[in-house]
C-alpha cells in the first residue's frame, strides 16, 4: 500500500510534473510511487535500456516506495476497457489515497498534447472509477481513491493549487538530471529544455512567494472548514 501514486506516460513525465510533490510527501512520512506506462522508446534521445536505467536512477533519487513499468508501447496507449482494467488493478493493489495523472485535455500533438499524455489522463481517470466498482472483473478488493490531481496541464489553465517544493528542490533537480538522455541530449540542448523546466517551476513558485513550485488541477473540490489554512494560519 502507498499513499500517493503518480501514473506517468513516459519516463521523466511524472518526475517533471509531480516529482517534487512526491519527494515532499516522502519527506513528510508518506509512501510514494510511480507507475510508468511506457519506456519512452519512440523518444528522440536514448534507447530502451538507457531509459529504463534512467527510470530506476530517478526512482532512487525520489526515494520512491514503488516503481514499475506497466508494459505499454510508446505512442500506442489507448483508452480501452481492457486498459482501464489493467490500471484499475494496480490501483486496487496499491490502494493509493491520491492519484496523480497527466492532464487529459489539450491541443493534440507534441509535448503536453502528446497522444500518450492525453490517452493516459483519460484512461487512468476511468480506471480510478473502475477500481471502486465491485462488479468489475478484477480479482482484488475494490478501492476508492480520495482525490485525483492532474499535472502537466496547458499553461493557459490556472492550477487549483501550487505546491511549494523549495525545501526538496535540489533533490528534485537531481532526479530530473537522472533522465540525462532527455534533459541533456543534443535535441534537448538545442531547445534549452532543462532550463525551461526550472524556469517554469520558478514561475510557479513566484506566484505563491516560494522559490520553486509545481501546479496541480484537482478533479474534485476540496473539503474545507477553516479558510485561514489557505493562507498558512
Amino acid at each position: 500500500m502507498i499513499d500517493i501514486l503518480a501514473i506517468s506516460p513516459h519516463p521523466d513525465d511524472a518526475e517533471i510534473g509531480c516529482g517534487g510533490l512526491l519527494l515532499l510527501s516522502k519527506k513528510q512520512g508518506r509512501k510514494t510511487g510511480i507507475l510508468h506506462m511506457t519506456l519512452g522508446e519512440m523518444g528522440t534521445g536514448g534507447t530502451d535500456e538507457i531509459r529504463l536505467e534512467e527510470m530506476k536512477n530517478a526512482a532512487a533519487m525520489l526515494e520512491l516506495d514503488f516503481m514499475e513499468y506497466a508494459g505499454f508501447k510508446d505512442c500506442q496507449i489507448t483508452d480501452s476497457f481492457e486498459n482501464r482494467l489493467t490500471i484499475a488493478r494496480y490501483i486496487r493493489q496499491l490502494k493509493p489515497k491520491i492519484v496523480l495523472l497527466p492532464y487529459w485535455d489539450g491541443v493534440p500533438g507534441r509535448g503536453i498534447g502528446h497522444t500518450d499524455h492525453l490517452a493516459t489522463g483519460i484512461m487512468a481517470s476511468h480506471a480510478v472509477n473502475f477500481a471502486r466498482l465491485k462488479k468489475m472483473p478484477i480479482d482484488l478488493e475494490p478501492h476508492s481513491v480520495r482525490q485525483v490531481l492532474y499535472y502537466l496541464f496547458p499553461r493557459e489553465l490556472k492550477p487549483t493549487f501550487i505546491a511549494d517544493i523549495s525545501a526538496v528542490a535540489p533533490q528534485w533537480i537531481k532526479a530530473l538530471k537522472c533522465h540525462h538522455s532527455q534533459m541533456f541530449g543534443p535535441h534537448a540542448k538545442k531547445t534549452g529544455f532543462f532550463r525551461m523546466l526550472l524556469s517554469y517551476s520558478k514561475q510557479m513558485g513566484f506566484q505563491i512567494g516560494a522559490r520553486y513550485g509545481l501546479g496541480f488541477i484537482a478533479a474534485d473540490p476540496f473539503k474545507l472548514q477553516d479558510p485561514f489554512k489557505l493562507i498558512g494560519e
